[in-house]
């Protein structure tokens, strides 16, 4: 008896490493690029903040009171060093570029002109580190104008 079962000890112990080194299978819909994986995780890295949000709905009078773009997500004392505004203004798509944290006079207007179902981004931008010598990419989101 006592025979028996350290040969049934030894047995499953024997099964369960055989069975660890076997490759699981992937879920084809699992399997997807290293950039469709960077663009649908919601969460990590620095954010473009811009009137108090990562993104989504804003209303004109949001739009209006704003003249910088600010970063979180990164060390104390991060500020963006620069972005360009892509905007898409009645189906029409086009873009600005800054080389500092704050709206042009010309991103001001044109956002101020956005109609309700108008679209912007901010794309290409760079936040400077608190060290100020490192720089980092800055991820953004859509926003629409409601």
């Amino acid at each position: 008896m006592k025979n028996n079962v350290m040969h049934l000890f030894a047995f499953t112990a024997i099964l369960l490493l055989a069975n660890s080194f076997v490759k699981q299978p992937v879920p084809s819909e699992a399997l997807s690029t290293d950039q469709e994986l960077k663009a649908s995780v919601p969460f990590g890295g620095a954010w473009v903040i811009f009137a108090g949000k990562t993104g989504g709905e804003l209303t004109k009078q949001d739009i209006n009171n704003q003249t910088e773009l600010q970063v979180d997500g990164c060390d104390k004392g991060a500020r963006v060093s620069g972005f360009t505004l892509l905007f898409t203004k009645s189906g029409k798509t086009s873009t600005l570029n800054s080389r500092s944290n704050t709206l042009t006079y010309e991103m001001r207007n044109i956002l101020k002109s956005l109609a309700k179902g108008d679209q912007f981004e901010f794309k290409n931008t760079k936040a400077l580190l608190s060290n100020g010598r490192d720089v980092v990419d800055v991820r953004g989101s859509k926003f629409v104008v409601v």
